[in-house]
């Protein structure tokens, strides 16, 4: 065989091997690009799931904050409410205690108010402090209170004692504050106890 022929088989043969290298290549390149468009699309399908979850769970965060933040309000509106109305009957038993001073009655309150507030306090010398439209009135009554004990007591107008009177020693060391805004504030929670369960049908006024 001439010698053309020789490299023309060498040729054919080099180009064989090349196209089955190409191949070989080709074949494993799709292989290389058929995974990388699994995991891409798995990477891909992850990322929107995840995408999806996220978004769930803002909006149920979402949600429940709007909800917690109404019942919040609604909460705060009621306990407005309930204040309001305990605010006014506490504004008409102040009104009531005030109408109490025009009554027949208020003079032997005065009386008593006075003893109390003498059974508090050390000693037998005392000031008591009464609103200057109260002075006669209460002239009276400790009177009768110096008749049944030896008592040395000096009677001082307040006019910003609008109701009942306070007491203090002659020294000025104690006082028994027994006037309504006093007695008042004393008792002010028990009041409102007695509203809550009168008006709302509980004891408890953080419900």
């Amino acid at each position: 065989m001439p010698i053309w022929g020789h490299v023309a088989l060498l040729c054919r043969a080099i180009a064989d091997e090349g196209r089955q290298d190409a191949e070989q290549i080709l074949t494993k390149a799709r292989q290389d690009a058929a995974e990388v468009i699994t995991a891409a699309r798995d990477a891909a399908d992850k990322a929107y799931q995840q995408e999806i979850r996220s978004a769930k769970s803002k909006a149920y965060a979402d949600a429940k904050q709007r909800v917690d933040h109404a019942e919040l309000e609604a909460r705060r509106a009621i306990m407005a409410f309930r204040e309001r109305i305990i605010q006014t009957v506490l504004d008409t038993l102040d009104q009531r205690l005030q109408d109490f001073r025009k009554a027949p009655d208020y003079a032997a309150f005065l009386r008593l108010a006075l003893k109390e507030g003498i059974d508090h306090l050390p000693g037998n010398q005392f000031i008591v402090e009464v609103n200057d439209t109260e002075v006669d009135l209460l002239h009276g009554e400790i009177e009768k209170q110096m008749g049944e004990e030896s008592l040395q007591i000096e009677v001082k107008a307040a006019p910003d004692c609008n109701g009942g009177l306070r007491i203090t020693t002659r020294d000025r060391r104690l006082r028994y504050d027994n006037s309504f805004a006093a007695r008042r504030q004393r008792n002010e929670n028990d009041s409102r106890r007695e509203i809550w369960s009168v008006i709302f049908g509980t004891e408890s006024t953080t419900t």
